[in-house]
């Protein structure tokens, strides 16, 4: 039921203004819905990751993709010495990394399938892909300001 506001005197007549409810889409909670986000890998593992290294058509090393097939984990490290412009190319090699999810492969398997992509502006390390004992190995050796 809709109250009267207020009485107003109009020269013909008195007026009755209603004071209308807002809508209840604007008054009421709105309900979240979850929404699934396109397949990704987990970025964390305490096992063992393959890795390979990535560098610029320049030289400069950019980073490490890793991968462990038990915990489907995938990732990219940066190099401690790669400038900005270096890792923004890793970028190109992530979204590879995501398309390889979304087709299935495991986390091994897409980076097998990485040796053998090529990009304008960076490439795989050929006979760069090694096995450290953990992610905090890896990070250890992108820590390092020597190229490896």
């Amino acid at each position: 039921m809709v109250a009267p506001r207020r009485l107003q005197n109009t020269k013909y007549a008195w007026k009755v203004t209603l004071r209308r409810r807002a809508p209840g889409y604007m008054t009421e909670d709105l309900e979240l819905h979850v929404v699934s986000g396109p397949p990704r890998f987990t970025s964390r593992t305490d096992k063992p990751v393959d890795h390979i290294t990535l560098q610029t058509t320049a030289g400069e090393v950019m980073g490490y993709i890793y991968v462990n097939d038990d915990d489907d984990a995938a990732g990219w490290h940066p190099h401690i010495g790669a400038s900005p412009t270096a890792q923004n190319h890793a970028a190109f090699w992530m979204r590879i990394l995501l398309d390889f999810k979304k087709r299935g492969l495991k986390p091994s398997a897409a980076l097998d399938q990485m040796l053998r992509t090529t990009h304008p502006s960076s490439h795989v390390v050929p006979g760069s892909r090694t096995t450290s004992t953990n992610l905090a190995a890896l990070k250890l050796l992108a820590a390092k300001p020597s190229n490896p």
